[in-house]
């Protein structure tokens, strides 16, 4: 049985603010799988489905949002937001690219030395 690399927390993070991070991934990672598992509804259930799969990511997130980093609470609150957004848009035409950037600046800053 082989052991999963460990990956090194970043350095200049406290340990809270890492388990943030940690859990706010794992967080997005459960709502995006459940979003993919509502979207195979198809239309118009599907569309609600969708839509409160995001309204609970981004609930969830909230709740972790808050650490001694103010750039991590605010990536954090941006993922949240764009889910959020996503949520009340779903029924028109859905863009992802807000999410994604969200998410990327929460990477980017959970990786900040």
């Amino acid at each position: 049985m082989s052991v999963p690399p460990v990956t090194p927390a970043p350095a200049g993070l406290d340990e809270t603010t890492r388990k943030t991070c940690a859990t706010a991934e794992t967080d997005i990672s459960a709502a995006l799988k459940e979003v993919a598992e509502a979207e195979k509804i198809g239309p118009p259930a599907g569309h609600s489905a969708v839509s409160a799969q995001y309204t609970a990511g981004a609930a969830t997130l909230y709740t972790h949002a808050f650490t001694g980093s103010d750039e991590v609470n605010g990536a954090v609150k941006g993922v949240a937001a764009a889910m959020t957004d996503l949520a009340d848009s779903w029924a028109r035409a859905p863009d992802k690219a807000d999410l994604t950037a969200a998410r990327d600046k929460l990477k980017a800053a959970c990786a900040a030395d």
